[in-house]
Formats: C-alpha cells, sequence, structure tokens
C-alpha cells in the first residue's frame, strides 16, 4: 500500500495519500485543505510502503484484517 506525498497547486498544501494493493492510483487527487481537485504527488518523493504494513509483514491491520465469521468454526 504506497503512501505518496502530494502538493496542491492551488494553496500549496501538501499533505499524504495511499492507494489500496490491487488498485491503480487515482487520475485526480483532491486536496484535504481546500478541495481543489489538481493535487498532484510530489516526483521529487517516492512513493513509500505504508508503516502498519512494512512492520506487521502480512498488511495493514486495520485495511487487511480477515473479517471474523461468527457462522464458522
Amino acid at each position: 500500500m504506497p503512501v505518496y506525498r502530494l502538493e496542491c497547486p492551488d494553496c500549496g498544501h501538501t499533505f499524504s495519500g495511499m492507494v489500496l494493493s490491487g488498485t491503480r492510483e487515482p487520475e485526480e487527487w483532491v486536496c484535504s485543505a481546500c478541495g481543489g481537485n489538481r493535487a498532484r504527488p510530489l516526483r521529487d518523493m517516492p512513493p513509500v510502503p505504508h508503516p502498519l504494513e512494512s512492520a506487521q509483514g502480512g498488511g495493514c491491520p486495520c485495511c487487511g484484517a480477515p473479517v471474523h465469521d461468527p457462522n464458522k468454526a
């Protein structure tokens, strides 16, 4: 799950955004400060792995944890 560092050209805000594993990077990023739709990844800062994904070795526990099925023993 790569985490990108993004910047909005409309307001100058920099923020992080992640892309879920198995999906592609969005065509449009929305700024978390002004809501503009022209935010772009900073090209001089490549994406980094999600911190919990690296530490856990099996994916992010909040996003990738298996769902408990009460009907299965």
